[in-house]
């Protein structure tokens, strides 16, 4: 609810310097442009920041299996070494 309200500010902002922009001074082309500036750096930073975290999950998860199986039991791994296999 928090990000669907600050979209609409964000919205409702844009608009309002853009139309400021086009309609009365140049300074507003300044300030809109700094603030999508802004905007697309958060963006941005939220997107990579997911990703890293996406790939750390999946990274990590392949090799913390502690779950044994019968193949991992020291008699068996000492018997294979062995016989040969």
């Amino acid at each position: 609810m928090k990000y669907i309200i600050f979209n609409l500010v964000c919205i409702i902002l844009i608009n309002s310097l853009l139309f400021l922009a086009i309609n009365n001074n140049q300074i507003f082309v300044y300030i809109l442009a700094s603030f999508l500036f802004i905007l697309l750096s958060f963006g941005f930073k939220k997107i990579l920041n997911f990703h890293i975290i996406s790939k750390a999950k999946n990274g990590n998860s392949k090799y913390n299996s502690t779950t044994e199986t019968a193949e991992d039991h020291p008699i068996i791994k000492s018997a294979r070494k062995r016989l040969g296999k």
